[in-house]
């Protein structure tokens, strides 16, 4: 008899540490709720590949005082990781990325 251990990290708010933890230490998906109701659906395991948890899931973050061409990239960057970004700095943005000159 074969048995198969499935182990997931489940998040509703992505906190980096525990996201870390699970991602590096365990080496386990961290997926959403959804997929666990979906899961509970269908009697089976679903593949987790839509409901996994992005980097900079529930961040909204801001970029200032760097170039228009990489700043762009960066807006690229952030939403492909499941992020928001903000062309204005807000009470809303999570974090601010900003280019620091010590001359």
């Amino acid at each position: 008899m074969s048995y198969r251990t499935y182990v997931h990290a489940l998040l509703s708010n992505t906190f980096l540490y525990v996201w870390q933890w699970a991602l590096n230490e365990l080496k386990k998906p961290i997926v959403t709720y959804e997929w666990l109701k979906q899961c509970s659906e269908e009697h089976r395991v679903v593949p987790q590949e839509s409901y996994k948890v992005l980097p900079f899931s529930g961040l909204k973050i801001c970029v200032t005082g760097i170039p228009a061409d990489v700043r762009k990239e960066m807006e690229k960057l952030i939403l492909q990781n499941g992020g928001k970004y903000s062309a204005e700095l807000t009470k809303n943005c999570t974090h601010l990325i900003s280019e620091i000159s010590f001359s």
